[in-house]
């Protein structure tokens, strides 16, 4: 997958424990988080993914857990990471569903980050929202992530298959600590092109590291 080789060029470290962060109660963790998400998920009709499966097919609660076979919940770490096998229009569609809660006092803003991938193509979308008082609510993103700019995920000079090409960003939840990951994400006319002209997109983008700032309640650089 290709976040994997982004968060190693970040440095960030798969397992530990979390530091400078407390630990919240379980309804203030990820799970309780994607549970009341589900309760009121509109799947666009271009959405493959498992979370998306399961909405339209009515599931419940605990027959949407089960279409994931491989489950990782950290409830130290306030993450979640889990992974499964779903039918598609054409072919089997692999999920990975990502989410972790950033704590402000009584209440923790949910990140998550759902990938889903059929065919080698993969697409992906990453939702905001409050987790209080039994209660999810949705917060656009500006408003808790700074202005990230195209030129921001370039080390150096772009190249000419990138040029005047709009970057997608996918955002991924650390395991360990209150950081985020903010991945570029081009787009496949583009990434083709590239390809074609001996262009290695990990070579010439990069990722970036977001962290949780709780006294404002917003990630910053």
């Amino acid at each position: 997958m290709r976040f994997l080789s982004s968060l190693i060029a970040l440095g960030l470290p798969l397992l530990g424990v979390a530091a400078g962060q407390p630990v919240p109660a379980l309804s203030l963790g990820p799970v309780r988080g994607v549970q009341l998400f589900m309760g009121a998920f509109q799947p666009g009709a271009a959405e493959g993914s498992l979370l998306a499966y399961a909405r339209r097919e009515g599931l419940d609660w605990t027959a949407t857990q089960n279409l994931f076979a491989v489950q990782v919940t950290d409830d130290g770490n306030h993450f979640l990471d889990w992974r499964g096998v779903g039918p598609g229009a054409a072919g089997p569609v692999f999920t990975v569903v990502r989410a972790a809660t950033y704590v402000r006092e009584a209440q923790a803003l949910l990140v998550l980050n759902r990938e889903w991938c059929q065919g080698g193509r993969c697409e992906q979308r990453s939702t905001f929202a409050w987790l209080s008082g039994g209660a999810l609510r949705a917060v656009p993103e500006p408003e808790v992530i700074p202005l990230i700019r195209d030129q921001d995920f370039f080390a150096g000079r772009v190249p000419a298959c990138l040029r005047g090409v709009t970057l997608g960003v996918q955002y991924v939840p650390s395991r360990v600590g209150i950081t985020l990951a903010a991945l570029p994400v081009v787009p496949d006319t583009a990434r083709r092109a590239c390809e074609a002209s001996g262009v290695n997109l990990s070579a010439v983008t990069r990722p970036r590291l977001l962290n949780w700032t709780a006294s404002v309640g917003k990630f910053r650089w």
